[in-house]
């Protein structure tokens, strides 16, 4: 029997066929993720990123004899990002990126009818402008003639175009601000106050629980059974932490990327005032009755993205420069220079959309690879400093972080966390964990027993901290970083008020 994981992510997306009996991944099949440039940034191409998954279904199907017993597929994506509907099923406007700014004015709106704080103490997420809330009423603002009739995220909107059924998520509507975390349902106050139908919002499933059977006409074009059981997985942070085994407060996970995070499974949110003003996030988990802290990093493969384009390097070139980096010693070199890592606004503690960059330590001397070092310098002071705030607000510390994602492909980041962070960095090299994560969420969705999930050391990878190095890290940290970082977050918040 076999399970599908769909992983739709920002960069990319993925469509991944597992055997459900040792989850071992026989086929993937991965296309760019779709967007337009247009004059906010870019959105999502769903039109054609719907046929990337069509497509993908089909190209993993044929791969094995019996595509008959592809029993289960569970789409996992994004938070935030998702697409407004009509009476008619039409898409109203564009499909905004999570990261989109444009509907800062309708946050505005918004905390003007519900105070920051009581929005938190609902929702136990920070007001941002990056939350669906935002996107809904921006849409609902530019929808002319259309009706607005349900709202549904990246993940349920794919699950819907393959079963016809409207279902929410927890993990996802976790991202929405419009959920009750406390009556664990959807707002009746804020869709209330800001004048929204609370049927705009689709009845909430758990993850992988199935919430229809792939269409007919969809099983002609691909191959895969009719009886297949449709689900969503999730939150992809959510449901990678899943594929790699973490499951209680004791465990902590690097999730990488596009963006960043750590996320700790907890047995309850906590929307006290301590947690409101480190504007970090609560959430439902993907696992039944289990929450999640989380905050995100906007900007972590960003970052080496944009720095590629920056200095004109391919692929190859980059992962050349960064092997050789790794082979001289300069994760144990702590130097003055770096980037304070806000291309795309700051995650907490100050969490900002109108934050920008800040590149420390440059002098006639700096070359590609001095800039390069840099550049990964201030994102492990930024995800330490992440690190600090929730050793702080839970009283915990965790001696050993494990990472998932991209970074577990660059061994110089990774050392450098390690230092960094003065911490045992646990790297798995387990591909594409969240596709795998949503095909076991989607196998015991329809009732496989997968059991618990542990990784054999085969692989993992251990980095252990530079104890000379690291303190030489650590100067720069507490007596240059965190004073810029604090005069930089000042700066921006004076020039927003004027």
């Amino acid at each position: 029997m076999y399970a599908i994981g769909i992983d739709v992510g920002t960069t990319n997306c993925k469509v991944c066929l597992y055997r459900i009996a040792d989850l071992e991944l026989i086929k993937k099949y991965s296309f760019i993720t779709p967007k337009k440039i247009t004059e906010y940034g870019s959105d999502f191409d769903i039109n054609e990123l719907w046929q990337g998954v069509v497509n993908g279904l089909g190209q993993v199907a044929n791969a094995v004899k019996d595509p008959e017993n592809i029993v289960s597929i569970s789409v996992a994506s994004v938070g935030e990002a998702g697409i407004l509907l009509d009476t008619a099923d039409n898409i109203i406007g564009p499909v905004m990126t999570w990261y989109d700014t444009r509907a800062q004015p309708q946050l505005e709106r918004i905390v003007s009818r519900i105070s920051e704080s009581r929005l938190y103490e609902i929702t136990g997420i920070p007001a941002h402008s990056n939350y669906s809330l935002n996107k809904i009423l921006w849409l609902m603002d530019h929808a002319g003639q259309q009706q607005p009739a349900a709202w549904l995220c990246m993940a349920e909107y794919i699950a819907f175009r393959l079963s016809g059924v409207k279902r929410a998520e927890y993990s996802l509507a976790s991202r929405t601000l419009a959920f009750d975390i406390s009556r664990n349902g959807w707002s009746e106050e804020i869709c209330s106050a800001l004048d929204i139908p609370l049927s705009l919002f689709s009845p909430l499933v758990l993850a992988g629980e199935p919430t229809g059977e792939l269409l007919a006409e969809l099983s002609e074009k691909t191959g895969i059974a009719r009886s297949a059981k449709i689900s969503i997985s999730g939150h992809d942070h959510m449901v990678g932490s899943v594929a790699v085994g973490i499951s209680g407060e004791d465990q902590i996970l690097n999730s990488t990327g596009t963006t960043e995070g750590l996320l700790v499974v907890r047995k309850q949110p906590s929307a006290s005032e301590s947690y409101y003003q480190s504007r970090v996030s609560n959430g439902h988990h993907v696992l039944p009755d289990a929450w999640t802290l989380y905050a995100s990093l906007p900007s972590a493969g960003y970052a080496i993205e944009w720095f590629t384009r920056l200095f004109n390097l391919k692929p190859a070139d980059f992962n050349c420069m960064t092997n050789w980096l790794m082979s001289k010693g300069a994760a144990e070199s702590p130097t003055d220079s770096f980037l304070i890592p806000h291309l795309r606004g700051s995650g907490p503690p100050k969490r900002s959309i109108h934050a920008k960059g800040l590149v420390y330590g440059v002098e006639d001397q700096t070359d590609s690879e001095a800039f390069l070092k840099a550049v990964f310098h201030g994102l492990c002071y930024e995800l330490r400093q992440l690190l600090e705030t929730y050793e702080t607000l839970t009283g915990s510390h965790w001696k050993s972080i494990m990472v998932i994602g991209a970074a577990c492909q660059n061994p110089y980041w990774l050392q450098l966390k390690s230092t960094i962070l003065n911490r045992e960095i646990v790297a798995c090299k387990l591909p594409e964990a969240v596709s795998r994560g949503a095909a076991l969420l989607g196998a015991r969705g329809v009732g496989f027993q997968t059991g618990d999930i542990t990784l054999s050391e085969d692989l993992l990878v251990r980095y252990q901290p530079h104890e000379t190095s690291g303190r030489g890290f650590d100067r720069v940290y507490q007596q240059i970083y965190k004073h810029l970082y604090a005069s930089k977050i000042q700066i921006e918040n004076q020039l927003n008020r004027t």
